[in-house]
């Protein structure tokens, strides 16, 4: 009985080193492709790129949220695979992005024509290690060349 009670003991002090996972860190969007095409809505994968600065890594099993282009809503995206997360290195989240054509196709003009755009995502993640589970939140917001982000369609 003793025994247990040691090893509940350096668990219970052990745990919450163990919970001091940093968020993950967005770093950019890759391989935009075409998926199904619809008037209402059509479908784009891509890969979402993270960089994961903590000693240890992880299993990224749910994400998803919202994203935008220069403050227009876009759609939903969600993961469409459990991933590995390597400790301290770059890692790609396949995703699947629904896109409401509407709003997209009466703002495209605009957004082709300009140099840069701003890309926003907001969503959640759940990591898992050993057992600890960690929801943290999907937050980004910066500019991306028009150029840079066309280059990436395949179709």
């Amino acid at each position: 009985m003793k025994k247990f009670f040691f090893v509940l003991a350096i668990a219970v002090l052990l745990l919450p080193s163990c919970m001091r996972y940093q968020d993950i860190k967005f770093v950019g969007i890759e391989n935009v492709k075409m998926g199904k095409i619809g008037m209402n809505e059509t479908t784009m994968e891509m890969n979402l790129v993270f960089n994961n600065p903590n000693k240890l890594g992880a299993l990224l099993n749910n994400a998803g949220g919202k994203a935008w282009i220069q403050d227009i809503y876009i759609g939903d995206f969600l993961l469409n695979e459990d991933v590995k997360i390597p400790a301290r290195s770059d890692f790609s989240v396949p995703v699947r992005l629904k896109v409401n054509m509407k709003d997209l196709l009466t703002n495209s003009l605009s957004l082709i024509t300009r140099d840069s755009v701003n890309i926003r995502l907001d969503g959640n993640a759940r990591l898992s290690k050993g057992g600890v589970i960690k929801n943290f939140p999907l937050r980004y917001s910066g500019k991306k060349a028009s150029n840079d982000l066309l280059s990436q369609f395949k179709f």
